[in-house]
């Protein structure tokens, strides 16, 4: 958490004042007003039932009094997972070799286990995009799979860690994980990250069937992807869906429909002044967000 926690009480009151509130207000049935004094001196620190009874009352949550609290921006940690869940539906090499330089960063204070994970994920991308070694990127892989396959149940945080390591697994074994992280994914409907985390579980499948060249099962979660994107107003996650529509029917010797898709893809990047991906689209669509175009990937050869 760094030093800035150290000032708790300060941030709150000068967030108190500004909203107008009295001490009495925010205090109410969560401590006594002398108490509540001596917090915002930092004099005390509240426990964790309090702290959050106080920015309830103070009409705020914890990320964002956290990030009020550390001069308006992350933490080194915050900004590490930041980076990744910003990388995992549509990852590139620049952005992949900017988290790693934030994680072994982060990794040279201090040893924590997720940024671990995010680094190993992240090496292991940058081996199938850049070098084009699975056999590299599934040793990264299986370092943060060892973590993970010992604990019974996967929070949002383990979620994000399995979505980066699906390739590592046989394609049964990688449909029914995706399958029941979109189900566990379902309890979270009211969280924008979960979304965000499903368009990246429907891409990364997608990719993985198609790479098995397993074309009418990968529609299935492709129409998913399409849908999806669709209702969230995504528009570059629809454009790679429907690139991914397109090597699907391509696959399925449906040309013409293919050809359509890769078309109407086309326009959207176009529109988001994409011509880096409009291009991509034109010549190599298989790398068009997907980590694993780079690779001829056969998931568990053993």
């Amino acid at each position: 958490m760094g030093n800035a926690y150290y000032h708790l009480g300060k941030v709150l009151k000068i967030i108190r004042e500004n909203k107008g509130y009295s001490q009495q207000e925010i205090s109410d049935s969560t401590m006594s007003r002398s108490n509540y004094t001596k917090l915002e001196r930092d004099e005390i620190n509240p426990n964790v039932v309090k702290y959050l009874a106080i920015l309830d009352y103070m009409d705020m949550h914890h990320d964002e009094y956290s990030f009020i609290l550390n001069d308006y921006s992350l933490n080194d940690k915050d900004t590490v997972l930041y980076l990744y869940k910003q990388m995992e539906q549509f990852p590139e090499i620049t952005y992949v070799k900017k988290l790693i330089n934030a994680a072994n960063s982060l990794l040279e204070d201090r040893y924590d286990h997720m940024t671990k994970d995010v680094l190993n994920i992240a090496q292991a991308y940058y081996s199938l995009m850049e070098d084009h070694n699975l056999e590299v990127a599934r040793k990264y892989a299986e370092s943060t799979w060892e973590r993970l396959k010992e604990l019974d149940k996967f929070y949002l945080s383990e979620l994000h860690l399995l979505n980066g390591i699906l390739y590592l697994f046989e394609v049964e074994t990688v449909i029914s994980l995706t399958d029941r992280a979109l189900k566990d994914l379902e309890k979270y409907y009211s969280f924008k990250e979960a979304e965000e985390l499903r368009l990246s579980y429907l891409s990364h499948l997608s990719c993985i069937l198609i790479a098995h060249e397993k074309y009418d099962l990968a529609l299935k979660y492709v129409d998913q992807l399409i849908t999806k994107s669709k209702n969230d107003s995504n528009v570059i996650s629809f454009g790679a869906a429907l690139v991914r529509q397109g090597l699907c029917l391509q696959g399925l010797d449906k040309e013409k429909e293919s050809q359509e898709s890769y078309a109407l893809a086309i326009k959207l990047f176009r529109v988001m002044d994409r011509e880096d991906l409009v291009k991509l689209t034109q010549e190599n669509p298989k790398l068009v967000y997907n980590p694993y175009g780079y690779v001829d990937i056969e998931l568990n050869t053993e």
